[in-house]
């Protein structure tokens, strides 16, 4: 609390009820203009400048990709190539398919798990269904039957187990040879 008036050199008065001096000669007050510190940036210029690079980019991008296109197209006019190679090129690729669908024996065909287990007299939509090993010892169910990774626990239930197949996710499961 101050006695005098910084200001003039009054002698000041009680304080007023909220905790003020006041100089009853110039005005003088302790009251402290609280001066709020500058907003902080926006940022809409940084906003508008990088929706201007992305603009700027995106039409950059899109007169690149219409060049490839342009030239694409004046390749193809220039090459005349007749129609007959594209039926061509069908037949071949067809034919390519048709020898990749199997024709052989079923039981030397590779097997998904689900297929191997159905084989086995199981059935993949009944959880409670159960296949049992070639002895008859062991009996598991569909989930089991997935999880088995060794090549002897699927010879016990006749098959043959190809884990380079199993790793490149392609049926991996073959029906072994009947022993008499």
């Amino acid at each position: 609390m101050l006695e005098t008036c910084p200001r003039c050199g009054a002698r000041l008065g009680k304080p007023l009820s909220s905790g003020r001096q006041v100089c009853s000669v110039c005005g003088w007050s302790t009251v402290v203009i609280e001066r709020s510190p500058p907003p902080p940036p926006t940022g809409l210029p940084l906003l508008l400048s990088q929706i201007g690079r992305l603009i700027k980019r995106f039409f950059q991008y899109l007169g690149v990709q219409l060049q490839l296109l342009w030239r694409s197209l004046t390749a193809r006019s220039q090459q005349q190539q007749p129609r007959h190679n594209l039926w061509e090129s069908l037949v071949t690729k067809l034919k390519h398919l048709e020898e990749k669908i199997p024709t052989g024996d079923p039981s030397k065909e590779w097997l998904t798990p689900e297929e191997a287990f159905q084989l086995l007299g199981g059935n993949p939509d009944n959880p409670d269904s159960k296949v049992s090993t070639l002895d008859g010892k062991r009996r598991i169910g569909l989930s089991a039957f997935r999880r088995l990774v060794n090549t002897a626990e699927y010879a016990d239930f006749g098959f043959q187990y190809s884990s380079d197949r199993h790793l490149k996710n392609l049926p991996y499961l073959r029906r072994l040879p009947r022993q008499p």
